[in-house]
């Protein structure tokens, strides 16, 4: 996960795929739950899919807070470095 802005780019477009939206609908430092009512199984899929992608494994711990592109992000980069 060296390119910020693609990996960015990259994870809105899963929640967006996810969430059935536009990549352009998503805004990073929204919550998924709040703004854009994602259910539990729609924030499994998205942290399955960025998984996945990334080829990182995310702690449960840790997904509470990363309800959000920005946030998915930081927890992945950690993850990869």
């Amino acid at each position: 996960m060296n390119d910020t802005d693609h990996s960015i780019s990259g994870i809105r477009a899963i929640v967006a795929e996810v969430l059935a939206l536009s990549p352009d609908e998503i805004d990073d430092t929204e919550d998924f739950v709040d703004r854009y009512q994602a259910d539990s199984l729609n924030l499994i899929e998205i942290i399955a899919q960025v998984e996945k992608r990334y080829q990182v494994v995310l702690p449960q711990r840790e997904l509470p807070r990363a309800h959000t592109v920005t946030a998915l992000y930081e927890l992945a980069a950690r993850r990869a470095a």
